[in-house]
C-alpha cells in the first residue's frame, strides 16, 4: 500500500500555513497573508512561497509534488472565477475554494454537526447528511455578526450613544471613550480603521464583567448565533463547535440546551484541508 502523500493549505488574512504530506512525514510551513479577493497576485505569491519552503524540507523538488491531491482552503474565494484563476495560477494544482469548510473539517473531522466560527469575522457552517451549509462570512460592513470586529463595532457606537445622551454611561463607556479623546476621536478612528482594529476592542467586552454594555452586545451575538444554527437546521442532539478566538467566549449566552451540545474542535483549518486532500478521488 503507497504511503500517502498530498498538500493541505489554510490561507487566511491574517496568515497563511501549508503541509505537505510526503512519505509519512508531515511538513508543515507558515508563512503571511493570503486573501484572494483583496490580493489575489500576492494570495498565489505566499502560497506558492509555502509550497517551495514545504518541498525543501521535505527534500524534494516543487516540481514532485505536481499530481499530488492538494486542497487550497483561502480567504476571500467568493465564487467559481476566483477559485479558477487561483487554481490556474498555483505551481502545483489542486482544489481552491473558500476557507470555512476545511475549518468545519478540521473542527468536526468527519463527524456530522454544527460550527460557529468566530474570530475577528464570523460564520456558521453544518456538515453532515444533509450536506454541507454556511451562513453568515459576509464582512463587517454587511455582516459578521457576533464577530471580534462587530462586538469592536458596537462597543464604539456605545460610547456615541451615550455622548448623545441615548444611553446612560457605563464603566466601560467611560474607560473606551477617555482613551479616544472623546466622540470625535472615536468617528476619527472608526473612518479609516480595518476590521483587525476594531476587533482588537473586542477583549475590552468580555473582560468587562458585571458591564451593561458589553452584556448586552454579548446577549445580541449569542443570540445570533443561536438563531444561525437554528436556521441551519440545528436540533437537540447535534453537537455545536464554537471556534476562533472569540467563539468560545459565546458559551455561556448559548441556550441551555445548545450548551449541553458543546464539544471541544478536533483539530485545525490546516488538519480539515489536508483531511480534503485526502479524500479526493484519484
Amino acid at each position: 500500500m503507497a504511503v500517502a502523500r498530498a498538500v493541505g493549505c489554510d490561507g487566511g488574512g491574517s496568515g497563511s500555513r501549508l503541509v505537505l504530506l510526503w512519505d509519512g512525514a508531515r511538513h508543515e510551513v507558515t508563512g503571511g497573508p493570503a486573501n484572494a479577493t483583496s490580493d489575489r497576485a500576492g494570495a498565489v505569491a505566499e502560497i506558492a512561497a509555502l509550497l517551495a519552503r514545504a518541498a525543501e524540507a521535505a527534500g524534494v523538488a516543487v516540481e514532485a509534488l505536481k499530481g499530488l491531491p492538494a486542497h487550497y482552503a483561502i480567504a476571500g474565494v467568493v465564487d467559481e472565477g476566483i477559485a479558477q484563476a487561483v487554481a490556474e495560477a498555483l505551481p502545483v494544482p489542486g482544489v481552491v475554494e473558500e476557507d470555512q469548510r476545511a475549518a468545519v473539517r478540521g473542527a468536526l473531522g468527519a463527524e456530522p454537526g454544527f460550527v460557529a466560527g468566530i474570530g475577528t469575522g464570523s460564520y456558521l457552517a453544518r456538515q453532515g447528511e444533509a450536506g454541507f451549509a454556511t451562513i453568515g462570512g459576509h464582512g463587517l460592513v454587511l455582516g459578521d455578526e457576533a464577530s471580534g470586529a462587530w462586538l469592536g463595532r458596537e462597543l464604539l457606537r456605545a460610547v456615541l450613544a451615550v455622548a448623545d445622551g441615548m444611553e446612560p454611561a457605563t464603566p466601560l463607556t467611560r474607560a473606551v471613550s477617555a482613551e479616544f479623546g472623546g466622540a470625535s476621536g472615536v468617528v476619527a478612528f472608526a473612518a479609516s480603521a480595518r476590521p483587525q482594529e476594531f476587533a482588537s476592542l473586542a477583549p475590552r467586552v468580555f473582560e468587562a464583567e458585571g458591564d451593561s454594555v458589553a452584556r448586552h452586545m454579548l446577549v445580541c451575538g449569542g443570540d445570533y448565533i443561536a438563531r444561525g444554527l437554528l436556521a441551519l437546521g440545528w436540533s437537540a442532539g447535534d453537537v455545536i463547535c464554537l471556534t476562533g478566538g472569540a467563539g468560545p467566549r459565546y458559551a455561556g449566552f448559548l441556550p441551555q440546551e445548545m450548551q449541553d451540545a458543546l464539544v471541544p474542535a478536533c483539530g485545525s483549518a490546516l488538519d480539515g484541508a489536508l483531511a480534503l486532500a485526502l479524500e479526493q478521488r484519484p
